[in-house]
Order: C-alpha cells, then sequence, then structure tokens
C-alpha cells in the first residue's frame, strides 16, 4: 500500500483524502460545518486518512446539485484529482434529492473514487447491500425533506390568510410594516411613472433611461435596466390584492420557473388588503398592451404615439370608457385616431375622432385659458418648478414614511444595539429632510415679475411642449391640467383643473 508523508506532523497516511461538508440554514446544530468536520476528521485518523481537500457548502439546501463547493468537488473529481476518496457526515449531507445522489454515487464509482458516509459505515456502494441501504437512507432523506418543506407551507399559508408578508423583499413601492405592506410614497410615484410611460408606448430601454437621469433607482438602489420592468409591470400586488403560492413549485431538478403559475385555486388572493398603488383599471389596460406585444398584434409595434391617451382622462361621451389611440387604414392612408373600444365590440356608437383634429383643437383651449388668466404670475413660477416641486414633495413624503416606521421599530426592538443603528438612521434622514424641505420652500418662494413678452413666451413654450407627444413631461403636465375631455360624435367638451 503507497504511503503519504505529511511533513508538518511528521506522519504516514494510506491515502489522500477529501471532505464535503454542508449545512442548511434550517439546521445549523449538531451538523454544523465544524461538527461535520470534527467527525470526519476522527474517522480519517482512525483509518490513516490524510484530508488534505475541504469543499464546504453553508446555508444551501441539498434538494437540489447548484451548490458551489459541490460542483467544485465533482468538477475535480472529473480531473483524476490526488485524492481517491470522498468522506461526507452523511448521505443527507451529500444530497437529499434522491435522483442526484443516486447519480452522483455512481459517477464518483465509475471515476474509481471510494464515497465514504462516515458515520453510516455499514455502507459500501460498490456491494449489492450497501447499493440497498444506499437507496433507503436516499429515499428517507427526501422523506424528510419533503414532508419538512409541506410543514413550512402549511405554517406559511396560514399567515398568508391574514394577509401577512411571508418573506422577501416586498416590490418597489411598498415596505413592510409589522408584517403588513404599507405603501411608500416615493417609491410609489416611481411604480406610477413606469405605467404611465408603458401605457403611453415608451420601450423598456427608454422607460430606463428617463428613470436614470431622474436620479430613481429600484428597490435595491441600483440603476434601472431593460430587465427591470417585467414583474414591475406584472405585480399584481400594486392594485391592493394580496398573493401568496402563485410561482409553481421546482421541478425534478431544482429548477423553478419564475413566470409559470399555479391554477388559482392553489393562490391565496385577498383582495384589497392593502392600499393600492395603480387602479385595477390602468393594470387591466397594461396587462393587455403586455399581451397584445408580446403576440406582435399591437399596432404599438410601429411607436406610435398619443398625446391624449393613457393619462385617465379621455373618456366616450356615450359609455363613459376610456379613449386610446390606433391606427386606422384607408384607401392606401394612414389615420390615426382616439376610439371608444366598445366601439369595435358594437356596445357603443361613438366612432372617435382623429388626432390631427382633437390634439390641436385641446392645444389651442389650454394656451388661450392660460394667457388670459389673471394668477398668470403664480401659474408661471409654479409651471417652472413643477417637476423639481412634486419630485421634493414625494422625496419628503416617503422620508417621512420612512421616520414613521423607523419609530415603530425602535419601540419594538430590544436589543440596545439595534436601537443605537436605528436611531443613527433616524438622524440620517432627519437631516435629509431638513435640506429636501429648504430646497422645496426656496423654489415656492420664487414669485419674479412677468412682462407681456413673457407671458407670450410662456404660451409658446406650453405649446411646443404639448405638440411633442413622446414625452414623459408632456404627460405629466397635461394630467396635472386636465380634469376630463369627453368626446361623442358630434361635440367635444374639455374642462380643466387650471380653469
Amino acid at each position: 500500500m503507497k504511503n503519504t508523508y505529511d511533513a508538518q506532523r511528521g506522519k504516514k497516511y494510506t491515502k489522500v483524502v477529501a471532505a464535503y461538508m454542508r449545512y442548511s440554514s434550517l439546521n445549523q446544530d449538531e451538523n454544523s460545518i465544524k461538527y461535520q468536520r470534527t467527525a470526519i476528521k476522527k474517522y480519517a485518523r482512525s483509518r490513516g486518512y490524510l484530508v488534505k481537500y475541504e469543499y464546504v457548502d453553508e446555508a444551501k439546501s441539498g434538494t437540489t446539485d447548484k451548490r458551489k463547493g459541490f460542483q467544485q468537488m465533482m468538477a475535480d473529481a472529473r480531473s483524476n484529482p490526488e485524492w481517491s476518496v470522498l468522506l461526507v457526515y452523511d448521505l443527507s449531507r451529500f444530497a437529499r434529492n434522491l435522483r442526484d445522489a443516486c447519480n452522483y454515487v455512481a459517477e464518483l464509482d465509475d471515476l474509481d473514487i471510494e464515497f465514504v458516509s462516515v458515520t453510516q459505515d455499514i455502507i459500501n456502494n460498490r456491494t449489492g447491500e450497501g447499493i440497498l441501504m444506499m437507496g433507503v437512507i436516499n429515499g428517507l432523506n427526501q422523506y424528510f425533506s419533503q414532508n419538512l418543506a409541506k410543514h413550512v407551507h402549511a405554517g406559511q399559508k396560514l399567515k398568508a390568510n391574514d394577509a401577512n408578508h411571508c418573506g422577501g423583499k416586498p416590490p418597489l413601492g411598498y415596505d413592510v410594516v409589522n408584517k403588513k405592506l404599507v405603501v411608500n410614497e416615493a417609491e410609489a410615484y416611481i411604480v406610477r411613472l413606469i405605467f404611465n410611460m408603458y401605457e403611453n408606448n415608451f420601450s423598456y430601454k427608454r422607460m430606463a433611461d428617463e428613470l436614470n437621469a431622474k436620479g430613481y433607482t429600484n428597490k435595491f438602489g441600483r440603476k434601472f435596466v431593460v430587465n427591470s420592468f417585467y414583474s414591475i409591470l406584472r405585480q399584481e400586488k400594486y392594485t391592493g390584492m394580496y398573493i401568496w403560492n402563485k410561482v409553481r413549485k421546482k421541478d425534478s431538478k431544482g429548477r423553478r420557473n419564475q413566470h409559470a403559475e399555479k391554477p388559482l385555486e392553489e393562490q391565496v388572493r385577498i383582495p384589497d388588503a392593502f392600499p393600492a398603488i395603480i387602479d385595477r383599471e390602468q393594470f387591466d389596460r397594461v396587462q393587455k398592451l403586455l399581451s397584445e406585444r408580446n403576440n406582435g398584434t399591437s399596432p404599438s409595434k410601429n411607436r406610435h404615439f398619443y398625446l391624449l391617451s393613457g393619462c385617465g382622462f379621455l373618456k366616450c361621451a356615450e359609455c363613459g370608457s376610456l379613449m386610446i389611440g390606433s391606427i386606422v387604414r384607408s384607401h392606401g392612408k394612414t389615420y390615426k385616431y382616439y376610439y371608444c373600444p366598445k366601439h369595435k365590440e358594437h356596445e357603443c356608437s361613438n366612432r372617435g375622432v382623429r388626432t390631427d383634429h382633437l390634439d390641436p383643437f385641446v392645444i389651442r383651449t389650454i394656451v388661450s385659458d392660460i394667457y388670459n388668466r389673471d394668477d398668470l404670475i403664480t401659474l408661471y413660477n409654479s409651471d417652472n418648478n413643477a417637476e423639481q416641486i412634486r419630485n421634493l414633495k414625494d422625496r419628503i413624503r416617503g422620508l417621512e414614511k420612512s421616520t414613521t416606521n423607523l419609530v415603530k421599530a425602535i419601540c419594538e426592538v430590544n436589543s440596545s444595539e439595534a436601537s443605537k443603528d436605528m436611531r443613527a438612521e433616524l438622524e440620517e434622514i432627519s437631516g435629509r429632510k431638513h435640506i429636501l424641505k429648504s430646497e422645496l420652500a426656496r423654489l415656492e418662494a420664487e414669485n419674479g415679475p412677468i412682462t407681456e413678452d413673457d407671458r407670450k413666451k410662456l404660451c409658446r413654450d406650453i405649446r411646443r411642449l404639448m405638440e411633442d407627444g413622446d414625452s414623459l413631461a408632456v404627460k405629466m403636465y397635461l394630467k396635472s391640467i386636465i380634469r376630463e375631455i369627453t368626446v361623442s360624435n358630434t361635440d367635444v367638451s374639455i374642462v380643466l383643473n387650471i380653469a
């Protein structure tokens, strides 16, 4: 038998071996890495083995083979390693999936590497009895793992029935306070922008560029990218709907398809469980657009933009439905229309109106009203700073919400160290809020004189702004000054908030 010399200890060993150790986040006592290492080295010493290589996975489930240490161990095993024996504390540390356990042990055997469970030494994967015992124990390991998951699932379902948050990061726009979702106003403003932009035909890239240019970030404090919007636009929680157990479980290989959903009868769904950020009508419209664009049937593929649609104020005078933009082709020509969606379903007689007729009329009405206002000085200054003021107020509301949540948390936490950290964060938030309020006061106090030339320039600027239909600023501006526009086959009515 070949001997290996350990220069540091001056001893000879019969074999160089490797050890694989793992613990899950649910079990860190007797199966801790330290405990496993002690047991494995005691076993190795009793047989004259030298444990020269270690592979470790911390807080990783054994129900899947997607473990960094495990995969590195198997990669080394396939590369003619120095070690010829793999030691594990027990079979459950190696794998809790019956198929994985059998397949990987068989592969190690093919590579002429002996697999040894140090606390189940009766098992020998190279004898018929050993293979039988290994199959029984691996089957039991998988059973216990799945049974534990079933109990955990049942406990979470009880929490879900009370609309309690069941863990994980809440979606953008919400925080968790006392296990309930509460609106984070600063983030909710971003969510509304995203829905409005998408409904107004913005591409994902353009949405990301707009939000990043304004300094907004996602829930993790990072910049928005093209892939940021898939889950946000499909997040039904924004309507106040509590949803749990929606995503399908992992397959036999431990993979999960985040886009595949369980049947509705298996989900826990509670409407109006918390404050909504997006109303149900807008959410449904966006889902329809997502479906159309994914199927390639939406006219938005041609990147047409509509000044008045998607703002929530353009309504059919006949049935009250929100009118939407569409393309009509006739005699080789293309026309853009605002139409009532129920007209196509033969439920409304309103045929709609061409955009090149309605848009100029609305712009003229707004500009004329603004030009003749007596309080144009106030309007002029508030219009100049409107976007900044709205942004500052939203950020201040978000900080005030964070302050309230922190105060509640400080009252509930017993740990003085945790309370100290929270108080430091509270002071930092208060400082930021003071700076923002000072800037807000400065903007609201700006009231300079306005001349006739200023009056004309303001109206020209507003006209040019509204004629640029491909702009988020336009949509926000229109929503702030138009209360309602109703359109019939013979008449148009405009009600302004600034009237």
